[in-house]
């Protein structure tokens, strides 16, 4: 576990990023926060630190009525606070610090590319640009130094445009359409993108993004639909932009803001792992929507973190249950699948279904239970977005997941109705971290038979049926899917085996599997590249070249049952 301190106590980035960590990170972490006003942080012994997030600082400047007391304020806190806590930071061995930049040091850069050069046109960006240079001339091998220039960053409690924008998007009756072109960021997003790079230790500059640029218009009329307010988003309003443009003081100042463009070349923002939480839609709507009163994320003082897991309950109280369902494509089946959650006898539950970008009605569907799963006071989410794969679907599932326990019922399988009850309960009654049942296998002509659940001393999935797994939240932080192959399922479950964690198995079908699909593709092809595919996963977690037998005997007996 890495210990981290954010300097900047109470600030809006900090926060969320502490509570984010405590949501999705528990074992990754511990956290602690310091104010930077005084001198008194400076006493604080910095090499108990691995890493240092320094957020502390002022932004949102009124560029054109500061005074020059008001200007040196900035580069006193902005640009000398920066420098002087990082070279603490160094003198203390502190391996990693992470400085958030903006991208107001690009100045009034309406497009920015990889060999764009910083140049700042107010003294707040200057002040950011100064920190931005000092705190990398202290980077080498032992202290890493990581500079993030993040465009506007938004979400539930921001500051600075973002609150402008939506005030507006939720009175008016019509807005302006302007071509305009803005880099965003969601405030989970960088949370997650922060994860990330403490976790590794990394440095170097980093352009953190949403995927997708955006005009204020489209901006301004997600926020109206989010909040149901009807707006119209009209070009005839547009030539008083232009003209307003082009007007000296603070409405040509302010029309040159809302709809000038400033946004990063998209490839700037990429990294070899996914960090999009959430796309613009799915963002809006989660900074848009009311408090959940069962989250109490906010209650909780953020400097008293220590790593703990959002989804645990109260003692003597129910567990939370995070089911996921991953999807593309599936209007025929997943209607079924969606229905054995919303029957389930067991109600502190919460469900999210994380589509790939269906084509087809997978989506309308999801949407038309929305009413039903509020009726019965179950939280129900539904993302739609571009993922990397079925194994980054489930990834994505889990860390959008509030649940101390979670399960996984892919969209053409389906749960009995006391499927996840039992599953508690059995957790309860055991103590185990881990725990899976027997499987109900449904053929093509409508037939079925029962795979039993087994805890063999030889490693095998012979005995094991992902669809009726229930884990707890630490071990899915702890081995989440590698996005290696279509047994990513498998390796997560060899490795769980490994770990020495209690597992227990429930001689009970939870779960009804549907017996179609590339994993049980007949095709001597695609056999022996399922059976390659299970030896290399075998071979990577430790064990022997004679579970190449177990590999050809599992294969041969899938192409067996469909005879039978």
């Amino acid at each position: 576990m890495k210990r981290i301190l954010v300097t900047g106590k109470n600030s809006y980035i900090g926060t969320a990023f502490i509570q984010y960590a405590r949501e999705h990170c528990p074992e990754a972490f511990r956290i602690d926060t310091v104010s930077m006003r005084g001198a008194a942080w400076q006493e604080l012994d910095l090499s108990v630190y691995d890493a240092i997030f320094h957020v502390a600082g002022i932004a949102h400047a009124d560029i054109g009525h500061a005074a020059e007391s008001v200007k040196r304020q900035y580069y006193e806190v902005n640009t000398d606070l920066t420098l002087k806590a990082a070279s603490l930071a160094k003198a203390a061995g502190v391996r990693q610090f992470v400085f958030m930049s903006s991208m107001i040091v690009y100045g009034g850069r309406e497009h920015v590319c990889p060999d764009t050069v910083p140049s700042p046109s107010n003294f707040y960006g200057d002040s950011k640009w100064k920190a931005d240079c000092g705190v990398r001339e202290l980077a080498d091998d032992d202290f890493r130094v990581a500079v993030l220039r993040p465009p506007m960053i938004y979400g539930k409690g921001s500051k600075g445009n973002y609150p402008v924008l939506a005030k507006m998007a939720k009175k008016l009756p019509v807005f302006p359409r302007v071509n305009n072109r803005r880099s965003v960021l969601y405030i989970e997003n960088l949370c997650e993108f922060l994860c990330r790079i403490l976790a590794e230790g990394r440095g170097g500059i980093f352009f953190p993004q949403n995927e997708e640029t955006v005009s204020t218009g489209d901006l301004v009329k997600a926020i109206a639909d989010c909040s149901g307010h009807r707006i119209r988003i009209t070009p005839l309003l547009t030539p008083a932009v232009i003209l307003g443009k082009h007007m000296p003081g603070k409405i040509g100042d302010m029309c040159r803001k809302a709809f000038g463009s400033s946004w990063y070349e998209p490839e700037m923002g990429g990294m070899e792992w996914g960090y999009q939480v959430a796309d613009l839609k799915e963002s809006v709507r989660r900074t848009e929507a009311p408090e959940d009163p069962r989250e109490n994320l906010r209650d909780t003082p953020a400097e008293s973190f220590a790593g703990e897991s959002r989804g645990m309950p109260p003692e003597g109280g129910e567990p939370l249950v995070s089911v996921t369902t991953v999807t593309r494509n599936s209007e025929k089946t997943i209607a079924r699948t969606i229905e054995s959650v919303l029957n389930q006898t067991y109600t502190r539950l919460e469900y999210l279904i994380i589509d790939g970008l269906s084509g087809d009605g997978t989506v309308e569907i999801a949407e038309s239970y929305r009413e039903r799963f509020a009726a019965r006071g179950i939280a129900y989410t539904i993302v739609s977005e571009a993922d990397r794969g079925m194994y980054d679907a489930i990834n994505k599932g889990i860390r959008l997941s509030h649940g101390d326990i979670i399960g996984n019922i892919n969209s053409d399988d389906w749960y009995e109705p006391e499927a996840v009850e039992k599953a508690v309960r059995f957790m309860e009654r055991t103590g185990c971290d881990y725990m899976y049942a027997d499987l109900r296998m449904v053929k093509t002509d409508g037939t079925s038979f029962i795979k039993h659940a087994k805890l063999q001393k030889l490693a095998t999935s012979r005995g094991w049926n992902h669809p009726t797994q229930f884990a707890g939240r630490k071990l899915h932080l702890q081995y989440p899917y590698k996005l290696e192959s279509l047994h990513d399922d498998f390796d997560f479950f060899l490795k769980v085996r490994k770990s020495g964690l209690r597992i227990a198995v429930l001689n009970e079908p939870l779960a009804n599997f549907t017996m179609e699909g590339i994993s049980h593709e007949r095709r001597l092809k695609a056999a022996v590249a399922r059976g390659k595919c299970r030896y290399r996963i075998y071979r990577n977690n430790g064990y022997s070249r004679w579970y190449l037998l177990e590999c050809v005997l599992i294969e041969g007996a899938k192409f067996v049952l469909h005879f039978i």
